[in-house]
């Protein structure tokens, strides 16, 4: 073979090389632009479903409930496995009343997290709203198990279902053991002297708002809705049983993340307590779910300016009591 065509089959094979590397280049870039369009589009989707899903919590928080939905329904053609989405579902078509659509949608969360505390406890509302007072009870074993400040309910139900033998164990035990909640008292005597269907029907046959503080104790255990409890954390500010509005308020924080009223009540109570760093924290927190609430906004800033005043900071305090001022001045 000469020399000369030996330099062109180089050539040949090198122009082979180049063309073959530019089209696994040319690939590989298509690739990387298409990778990149999905992960925008995910990227996206996931925006989306925040923003609907902070736009339910926010409806909810006003009492919206329809709205509310139609925000979540958003988020479910986005995503309709997520366990917080179908719970929120089950939350407020529970508030509408619609128990059939609430229990499904409970149901379906419960199968992500099947041990979740505060999902068990709105099915046993759903089922307790039904005066499906069997299914509520197993649902309540179930807390009971995880839950040992639930004694209250687990013999409200025991006694609705008949099983007054069941009920009277556990009000035994807890007076063996010096545990027995003046809340059971009532259910203690009923039972023993036969009686025991007065201490339920005299408090679950009232409306909220005219019940006692015991009353609307007992209803809140049974009924763990925010109606009931916002009804309980106004009447322990009213008697100043701060100790107790502490406690119930920080747990319905826990149960209802969106209510800003229910950190207002938690914040008065650690003002009171003197714990003003923590009232502060609760104020910040509940304050970013006020939604066109003048009256609510000008309590928060109210209690912002008695923990800064409680922290010997004068300068905040005054900026926040003029806030709230302000506010209440333009709203009259």
């Amino acid at each position: 073979m000469t020399k000369w065509i030996k330099h062109i089959i180089v050539l040949i094979m090198m122009s082979f090389s180049f063309i073959g590397f530019t089209q696994n280049d040319s690939l590989a870039q298509i690739f990387l632009e298409t990778k990149d369009v999905e992960e925008l589009k995910k990227e996206q989707s996931n925006l989306d479903f925040e923003k609907y899903f902070f736009e339910a919590l926010q409806q909810k928080a006003i009492g919206n409930f329809d709205q509310a939905i139609v925000a979540l329904e958003k988020c479910q053609d986005i995503r309709s496995d997520d366990k917080a989405l179908n719970f929120e579902f089950g939350k407020n078509y529970f508030e509408l009343a619609k128990y059939t659509e609430a229990e499904a949608f409970v149901q379906i969360a419960l199968k992500k997290d099947v041990n979740n505390l505060f999902m068990q406890i709105l099915l046993r509302d759903i089922y307790n709203r039904q005066n499906n007072f069997k299914a509520a009870l197993e649902v309540q074993k179930k807390i009971a198990e995880k839950n040992a400040n639930s004694e209250l309910d687990l013999v409200i139900l025991y006694i609705k279902n008949n099983q007054i033998e069941d009920a009277k164990k556990i009000l035994l035990d807890l007076e063996k053991k010096g545990t027995l909640d003046e809340n059971l008292l009532p259910f203690k005597e009923s039972i023993l002297s036969g009686s025991v269907s007065t201490p339920v029907n005299e408090t679950t046959d009232k409306n909220i708002e005219e019940q006692s503080l015991t009353e609307l104790k007992t209803t809140y255990q049974s009924e763990k809705s925010f109606r009931v409890l916002k009804q309980l954390l106004i009447r322990l500010n009213e008697k100043e049983k701060y100790l107790e509005l502490e406690k119930e308020s920080a747990t319905g924080t826990e149960l209802f993340p969106a209510q800003p009223f229910v950190y207002l009540m938690n914040a008065k109570a650690l003002n009171y307590t003197k714990k003003y760093d923590q009232a502060l924290l609760k104020l910040e927190v509940g304050l970013d779910y006020i939604v066109d609430d003048a009256v609510l906004e000008a309590d928060f800033y109210d209690q912002m300016g008695l923990s800064y005043k409680g922290l010997k900071n004068n300068v905040e305090a005054s900026k926040n009591y003029n806030k709230a001022t302000a506010i209440r001045q333009k709203k009259s």
